[in-house]
């Protein structure tokens, strides 16, 4: 599945105007099957459904360990994920006729109930970080978006630790970006509980809460995070760093984890 397409423009510059191609980020609705029950419809860019999939289930809570997943299989012929689980949520189907329409890019579900968050102990996690090193990650970060580079529309996140990046995913919805790293960090076995997220797009309060569920303890944006995010990080102990870009940064919550040059 083609992750962008080329499409015919009229492009003005100035003076000029010119009959010419362009291309754009790929969209699809794919499906996803969970224990032969369809759960829900996802827009996003047709690639790493399998990955979109198991970290869409994580970051609701649904996926539990891996012991839990049995199978995950995508049709690209239908767009259909269907993935068959051990065991199920016995409010499963009150779980998903409970869904919250979000603030991302193509009107993105979750069905995560804020009030569950409750009572998820904070995250402690001692895992440091220095201004000099989130600068390198942010700048290779930056460089290897190659589908943003070729069609300007699409959000990008990366799974690192101090000295790397060691997984990316791009999507046309930062939440879906977001949910192929979880996902492709659980199917390759990657502990994320002592990583950094970092995320190309705003932060609000659902992608905050798949932080959350996933133990990560360091969430990284080039851009802003909105105040139910902030709320959510300090009162699960995640450290939120916004307009990260250069040598500038705001640090929001849980300045403790990152530390400063002499």
């Amino acid at each position: 599945m083609k992750s962008s397409h080329e499409t015919l423009i009229i492009r003005q510059k100035g003076e000029s105007i010119e009959e010419t191609t362009d291309r754009v980020a790929a969209e699809i609705g794919f499906t996803l099957n969970v224990n032969n029950k369809q759960v829900v419809t996802l827009l996003c860019t047709p690639a790493e459904l399998d990955a979109m999939a198991i970290g869409f289930l994580l970051s609701e809570g649904i996926l539990k360990d891996r012991d839990s997943l049995l199978k995950v299989a995508v049709d690209e012929n239908t767009y259909t994920v269907s993935v068959t689980l051990a065991d199920l949520p016995e409010d499963i189907d009150a779980t998903f006729h409970k869904k919250t329409i979000t603030s991302g890019c193509g009107r993105g579900i979750t069905f995560t109930d804020a009030a569950n968050l409750k009572s998820m102990r904070p995250n402690k996690s001692m895992t440091r970080v220095s201004s000099e090193e989130i600068q390198a990650l942010l700048k290779k970060f930056r460089s290897i978006s190659e589908l943003f580079m070729q069609t300007g529309g699409v959000h990008s996140a990366a799974l690192a630790d101090q000295e790397r990046i060691h997984l990316f995913a791009e999507d046309i919805g930062r939440h879906n970006a977001v949910d192929k790293i979880i996902g492709k960090a659980f199917l390759a076995g990657i502990p994320v509980a002592d990583k950094i997220l970092l995320s190309s797009g705003r932060i609000s309060g659902e992608i905050m809460t798949k932080v959350i569920r996933n133990r990560i303890p360091i969430m990284i944006s080039r851009t802003a995070p909105t105040c139910m995010s902030i709320t959510y990080a300090e009162d699960h102990g995640i450290t939120l760093i916004g307009f990260a870009r250069g040598n500038r940064m705001n640090i929001y919550t849980h300045p403790q984890r990152v530390v400063f040059g002499e």
